[in-house]
């Protein structure tokens, strides 16, 4: 065990359980949803669903089977939910590579194994699955918890927008935020601003109903911030990096280069045909990036084509809403021949597949 075991008596447990009340109210009103509240007794139902709202496992009861019944209430349009099973279970976890998921341990008691770690804890106890780590999880009887989950594309955006570069590699982050710290604090935080914007509004209509649906906008806004306070505020294999000295500011032909290269990446761009619009030679260019970008500007322009493509994708259109939305279609559009190769960069980029963002939008 390590230093992210929790005493269930400290203030971090008291706060959960508050919280674990607080998720209950939110999501029981957006019980007029038949997805949003599901129950069943049926271990290997209980499984299709778990496998259905998140990753490929192996579940086994532990405790009396007789006792067994999966609660699963969903909210946020699938991002939050509350689970329980009444008896000990034990499941684990395949990841995805799709996303992460943060979980605030309620009532009851986890022990989780990963990344070459095993902690245990009540009430208060959080943990972070990364995106491509495999998990074992063994919850008692009463256990309850409440899951955030986070996409890993929009994690990597944002910590390129952070950094000015794509992570070197997939982001892991350290499996458990320890109690009584600033980020535990902190987090609690984001889930209660999550929530409040789930609930009904409360003093002016009581009456029972299903409670209004977040707007996009606020609901990415609140998924930045938690993704934001994630980067910022919690150990990952980025951290370094982001905490490193800030990078000299670009010269002016790296940047020129780079808005030509926005505004044509449409086009069938030369590398000369860059650096003549930057007004430089290619071997001053290609210095130039290798010093401020640490790559190409063939590299950097593919770069650019790719966020181009992933837009369409989340949009399932053309630029501007032209054109047809077929993965194939996109991927010529931005000068991907090779769908092959386009499908694995664009996985190992976004972590997951160009079809899988198609069908999402």
């Amino acid at each position: 065990m390590n230093g992210c075991d929790l005493d269930e008596t400290s203030r971090s447990a008291t706060e959960a359980r508050l919280l674990g009340l607080e998720a209950e109210r939110a999501l029981a009103s957006q019980a007029g949803d038949r997805t949003g509240d599901w129950v069943t007794s049926d271990p290997d139902c209980a499984s299709e669903r778990l496998f259905r709202n998140y990753t490929p496992h192996r579940m086994r009861v532990i405790g009396p089977p007789r006792d067994f019944r999966m609660r699963l209430r969903v909210g946020w349009s699938g991002s939050m939910a509350l689970l329980r099973f009444n008896t000990g279970v034990e499941l684990s976890q395949v990841p995805t590579g799709r996303f992460i998921l943060v979980t605030t341990q309620v009532s009851g008691w986890s022990e989780i194994d990963t990344q070459g770690q095993s902690f245990s804890g009540g009430p208060g106890l959080m943990v972070v699955d990364s995106a491509r780590s495999p998990v074992r999880k063994r919850f008692s009887a009463d256990s309850e918890r409440l899951h955030l989950r986070l996409g890993i594309a929009a994690l990597d955006g944002l910590y390129e927008r952070l950094t000015g570069k794509a992570p070197a590699r997939p982001l892991e982050f350290a499996p458990c935020i320890r109690p009584e710290t600033a980020m535990h604090a902190r987090w609690q935080s984001v889930v209660r601003m999550v929530l409040s914007c789930t609930a009904p509004s409360a003093g002016h209509d009581s009456s029972p109903g299903p409670a209004p649906v977040v707007p996009d906008l606020l609901r990415r806004q609140l998924e930045e911030t938690a993704m934001l306070m994630l980067l910022t505020g919690h150990e990952h294999s980025g951290t370094e990096q982001m905490a490193g000295t800030p990078a000299a500011p670009a010269p002016r032909h790296v940047r020129a280069a780079e808005e030509f290269m926005r505004a044509n990446a449409g086009e069938p761009l030369t590398l000369a045909e860059i650096a003549e619009a930057a007004g430089v030679s290619i071997r001053t260019l290609t210095a130039g990036f290798r010093n401020f970008r640490d790559q190409s500007p063939m590299q950097q322009l593919r770069d650019i084509r790719m966020a181009a493509a992933r837009d369409d994708l989340l949009q399932g259109t053309g630029t501007g809403g032209r054109g047809t939305g077929s993965v194939a279609d996109i991927a010529l559009r931005w000068g991907f021949g090779n769908f092959g190769r386009f499908a694995g960069d664009y996985r190992r980029r976004y972590g997951e597949t160009p079809s899988e963002t198609l069908r999402r939008r």
